[in-house]
């Protein structure tokens, strides 16, 4: 249900897609399988094919509709976002049609739309204890991750990794979050 919750917020204007909200379907029940949690090949120990093209792909060959763009925070992954995705429906995006792969094209279904997210790993101390946390975060747009990216660089190295390794209290993070993209989760 947690991830299906992201997707009635998100697609709030197309209707609701989890199915337990039949109204704003207009009674319809509508079924999509998501991969939010994801990552480029701007991350460590990844594949060199996490392309906005062969996620596309790949998405299409598993039946899923819904994918995240994985590490929003890198600069180079964010601009190649920038290049290759379109706006689709509200806070989702596309590939561009000339980024489609001919072998994508053969497949059947639409297009998988893109999110954009990202995976912060937050380690800090609190209460005396050491504490590890994996954030991921869905946000409404390319330009939010511009503003939450600026504001996460001044807190630390955001260049190196797609995911990167943070000192930050996961509330503050969520602060960050909240005051750059009201609608983000």
């Amino acid at each position: 249900e947690d991830g299906n919750f992201f997707v009635c917020v998100f697609v709030k204007k197309t209707g609701c897609t989890c199915g337990l909200r039949k109204d704003d379907t207009g009674g319809k029940i509508l079924k999509q399988i998501a991969d939010l949690h994801i990552h480029s090949r701007y991350s460590m120990a990844t594949s060199k094919l996490g392309t906005p093209e062969y996620l596309d792909l790949w998405a299409r060959k598993k039946g899923i509709s819904l994918v995240g763009t994985g590490d929003f925070t890198h600069p180079a992954w964010r601009e190649e976002l920038k290049e290759k995705l379109v706006p689709a429906e509200s806070g989702l995006y596309r590939l561009r049609d000339e980024y489609v792969l001919e072998e994508a094209k053969m497949l059947p279904g639409g297009a998988p739309r893109f999110v954009i997210t990202g995976e912060i790993s937050s380690i800090y101390k609190k209460n005396g204890k050491c504490r590890k946390v994996h954030n991921v975060l869905l946000l409404s747009g390319l330009e939010e991750a511009d503003k939450i990216a600026g504001r996460l660089e001044k807190i630390g190295n955001i260049h190196s990794d797609g995911r990167p390794i943070l000192g930050l209290d996961c509330h503050d993070l969520l602060e960050i979050l909240l005051e750059n993209c009201a609608d983000g989760m």
